[in-house]
């Protein structure tokens, strides 16, 4: 992340994310853009970062906004400019592969403490975000938040003030690895079926079956949005 220029570095991030869509065929020619404020909403960005990041692709012409109409995926697309892209692509997956590197590395063990030191008041709560996201999930709608408060308070479920703490300050990383665009449907689905699983595991109060559960959870949600395998 370039910290002297966070701003920069979010329409960038955008601007990698929706000209990927296009390079994948998700997005295809001819294709209308979403509205600004759906863009943002999907993002999870500011508007202002959403017309930054058309910008930079209208400039490398990969998009072109008509005025009064909306912003479209251009009929001619130069294979060169997918290539120029193509480095920083590369690094946006590496980074979204190191978070889940650290993901891997330190929610199992977070798993496994929660386990051991989980009351009943504690397990309820978490069925509560567990259930709400389902149901979230069943209209339609994103549940990266949730996601991200069931793991904050499975954290705070271990009884060590540091854990809920370094999550809180990586959040802004992690939701990287969150986001709508690396959050399809099925995987949304798969995600709460892994969380059931580690209810289960906290209801059985075992520490070993919250650890192993909490792995395999990461390295499916890793295996989605990567396309590969994190033994590879």
């Amino acid at each position: 992340m370039d910290s002297k220029n966070p701003a920069k570095t979010v329409h960038q991030s955008v601007a990698r994310q929706i000209a990927e869509l296009i390079e994948s065929g998700n997005l295809k020619k001819g294709d209308k853009l979403p509205a600004e404020r759906t863009l943002a909403e999907r993002f999870k960005v500011s508007r202002s970062s959403i017309r930054e990041a058309i910008k930079s692709l209208a400039q490398k012409n990969l998009v072109e906004s008509r005025r009064g109409d909306g912003t479209y995926i251009l009929a001619d697309m130069d294979a060169d400019i997918f290539d120029a892209f193509a480095t920083a692509f590369s690094d946006q997956k590496k980074r979204i592969s190191d978070i889940f590197q650290f993901r891997r590395v330190i929610e199992p063990e977070i798993a496994a403490l929660a386990a051991a030191s989980m009351d009943e008041e504690t397990l309820n709560r978490l069925k509560v975000i567990v259930c709400d996201q389902q149901m979230k999930a069943q209209n339609g709608k994103n549940t990266s938040d949730l996601d991200a408060q069931l793991h904050l308070e499975i954290a705070k479920a271990t009884g060590n003030s540091i854990f809920p703490e370094m999550m809180q300050a990586l959040d802004r990383i992690m939701d990287e690895s969150r986001s709508e665009i690396l959050q399809p449907p099925k995987r949304q689905q798969a995600s709460i079926i892994a969380h059931f699983k580690i209810l289960e595991a906290f209801e059985n109060r075992d520490p070993a079956q919250a650890r192993e559960t909490m792995r395999k959870h990461i390295a499916e949600v890793e295996e989605a949005a990567t396309g590969r395998s994190s033994s590879e």
